[in-house]
């Protein structure tokens, strides 16, 4: 069945949804639904999305805030970016990230409080060590070294090969399943389905299965 911008967005506006009804997300951004992308409403379209191309830092960190370039803010402050390209009636490429917020920030007074000043006000503290993951799925640029599928973390070398593209609710589910086993115990009813949605076969070259990489079922089917 062919993939549409249109189906693409609905699946990523259910995910946020859900998490801002269910407060694991203190405030979403409206998806963006173009023909060919759907992504995020930046309260400033005209700014940058990069400050450089070297792996985030603190600084990258706040523009992102500042410009409002996230699908979701975490209850830490922490956000989510999901980006997916459409054409040919498939996913063609995609950008999910989890960028973990730099600082142990006032919980409280993220409720109360703009995001950006709360970040501020912790601008001297000493930064965590967490780093963002994201999974990248860019088939037009798969070569050795560079798989179409990929997750990476700690570096911009760093390209750990993936199966295949990822679902939205597959993305939360990682996310809330490894940073945030708590919330995601207590929502495991909605996160249930992720094994189950898929975009695209598998795109594993032979020189991805010689390391180490990330592997699931895609063709898993739910019993529902």
């Amino acid at each position: 069945m062919a993939t549409s911008s249109r189906s693409v967005a609905n699946d990523v506006s259910n995910v946020l949804d859900f998490l801002q009804e269910s407060d694991l997300a203190l405030y979403v951004n409206a998806v963006d639904e173009r023909p060919d992308r759907v992504t995020f409403h930046r309260h400033d379209p005209t700014a940058e999305f990069l400050i450089n191309h070297s792996h985030p830092d603190i600084n990258q960190y706040r523009r992102w805030v500042e410009v409002g370039a996230y699908s979701a803010v975490l209850p830490d402050a922490s956000l989510l970016q999901l980006t997916y390209d459409i054409a040919g009636g498939e996913i063609s490429g995609h950008r999910l990230a989890y960028i973990p917020c730099p600082f142990d920030v006032d919980t409280e007074l993220l409720r109360s409080e703009p995001i950006l000043d709360v970040v501020d006000l912790h601008r001297t503290d000493e930064p965590l060590l967490r780093s963002p993951i994201r999974f990248d799925f860019d088939p037009a640029a798969a070569k050795p070294g560079h798989p179409a599928a990929h997750m990476t973390i700690n570096g911009m070398d760093c390209r750990v090969a993936c199966v295949a593209p990822v679902h939205p609710l597959r993305f939360a589910d990682f996310v809330f399943r490894h940073f945030y086993p708590t919330m995601w115990s207590a929502q495991a009813g909605f996160f249930e389905a992720a094994p189950y949605r898929h975009f695209g076969r598998s795109v594993l070259a032979d020189d991805d299965r010689q390391s180490l990489h990330l592997m699931w079922d895609v063709h898993a089917k739910s019993s529902a």
